[in-house]
């Protein structure tokens, strides 16, 4: 106990210059499409979604109603395309102003202009018609893959809407079917195929060569889409939406814990990070925002202000390594551990930005200054000594010029220490000077007394 006063007293004498289970996703339910004016039930068990982005449209195909439904991304209905047969799948191709959709029952892919919603036409078969077509996936040059769920392949189409090729059939094998719905590409350009009645995902590469498969726990999955690094999942039986990377390794899940999907189909994620589900089961559209993984910086800025800590954890451990080496959410990670009081992890966050953010290194360095001193205290009073002695002479190399005086006072009480001599000087000029300072004003007393 006197040592520590001692200590204390010591340093207040002289001035201081200077973070495989299944994860619940973080989201919110931002909108929700059911009813339309005086309607009790608008929907009649959508299955497929999409959104034409540049003109704020929202296309769904109505199952059940036997029609396709055109809302604005408010939610409000502005048109009706009825007459389909189990419209399933859709997709909006941009490029080419064009809206394809499988329609299950008639055995074909229909082709709408995309700006007047007129029938132009379908898809065109080589051999064998298409039998009840589920899934549809449209690709930047503009070739069309179909899920021809009947029979258990995979049809690809080229931008004229002619057929190429076609492979899979029903089967065991890696490269063989049994009703598969859900089909599309990821960014790396490998075909996905929800191989819905097997239980599992099958990945191909662009010429339809097997590379593997996943889809432990699955039940009746449906269909897929992908934002970035990340492949969207309705696991239709068991009610929720998964979660995965490129890799098919499991991230998340989205509605499971709240039960808030019934037999989910359909998926889109619009450029905001928001994620479409067609809600079969309850007849309706659900919107939820996923804006962290758009906005990460601005979407950790909010739970860090709001105290969300648990949250912010379950975010960021979720983000991809790419957006974890953004300094803007080190800096964001940091100030984590600093309200959690954690020092350790503080320390080290502050040392990777040191060494990883070279427009903000001084500012950097000098914080490290000030968390070792820290971490030199701490230590300390915990009765390590030299361990405090190490750190309050880490903290002076960083420019904390301060901490010289508890890294000399330490080494003197329990010796050694690179900066002992300096306390030897500091002694020494201190007992001059109070020599000179008596002899000043015995001289002083002399000449007023002469």
């Amino acid at each position: 106990m006197l040592r520590k006063l001692l200590f204390l007293g010591f340093c207040l004498g002289f001035p201081f210059y200077l973070s495989l289970p299944i994860f619940a996703l973080v989201y919110s339910v931002d909108m929700v499409i059911d009813k339309v004016g005086g309607e009790t039930s608008l929907l009649d068990y959508p299955v497929g979604i999409a959104l034409d982005e540049v003109q704020g449209r929202v296309f769904v195909s109505d199952w059940g109603g036997n029609r396709i439904l055109v809302f604005g991304k408010d939610g409000q209905l502005l048109r009706k395309i009825p007459g389909l047969k189990n419209p399933a799948g859709i997709a909006v191709d941009h490029k080419r102003k064009r809206l394809l959709v499988a329609e299950q029952k008639a055995n074909r892919v229909v082709i709408f202009d995309l700006d007047t919603l007129t029938l132009q036409g379908s898809l065109k078969v080589r051999k064998k018609p298409l039998s009840e077509p589920r899934g549809i996936w449209v690709a930047e040059d503009g070739t069309v893959y179909v899920a021809d769920t009947g029979q258990s392949r995979i049809v690809v189409f080229g931008e004229n809407g002619e057929e190429m090729f076609s492979f899979g059939r029903e089967g065991m094998g890696d490269d063989e079917f049994y009703h598969p719905r859900g089909v599309a590409l990821d960014p790396s350009g490998n075909l996905w195929v929800v191989d819905t009645l097997h239980h599992c995902v099958k990945v191909f590469d662009g010429h339809g060569r097997y590379l593997f498969r996943f889809g432990d726990g699955l039940n009746q999955p449906k269909y897929v889409t992908f934002f970035g690094n990340f492949a969207f999942l309705s696991d239709y039986r068991n009610h929720r939406v998964l979660v995965y990377d490129l890799a098919g390794k499991l991230q998340g899940s989205i509605g499971e814990e709240e039960q808030l999907f019934s037999f989910p189909e359909g998926l889109f994620i619009d450029g905001m990070g928001k994620l479409w589900v067609a809600d079969a089961g309850n007849n309706r559209i659900v919107r939820i925002d996923l804006g962290y993984l758009v906005r990460p910086v601005e979407y950790l800025k909010v739970l860090l202000a709001e105290g969300r800590m648990q949250e912010f954890s379950r975010v960021f451990e979720h983000l991809s390594p790419e957006v974890k080496k953004n300094p803007e959410v080190g800096c964001l990670l940091f100030e984590f551990y600093r309200k959690k009081g954690d020092l350790e992890a503080s320390i080290s966050q502050a040392e990777e930005l040191f060494l990883s953010d070279e427009k903000g290194r001084s500012e950097w360095k000098r914080v490290l200054g000030k968390l070792y001193a820290e971490k030199g205290y701490k230590l300390f009073e915990e009765g390590s000594a030299e361990g405090a002695r190490d750190f309050f002479l880490r903290s002076f190399q960083y420019g904390r010029f301060a901490s010289i005086f508890p890294y000399l006072f330490v080494s003197l009480l329990h010796g050694g220490g690179e900066y002992v001599w300096i306390l030897v000087l500091l002694v020494l000029f201190g007992v001059l000077l109070l020599v000179y300072v008596r002899l000043r004003a015995e001289q002083e007393r002399r000449w007023r007394r002469w």
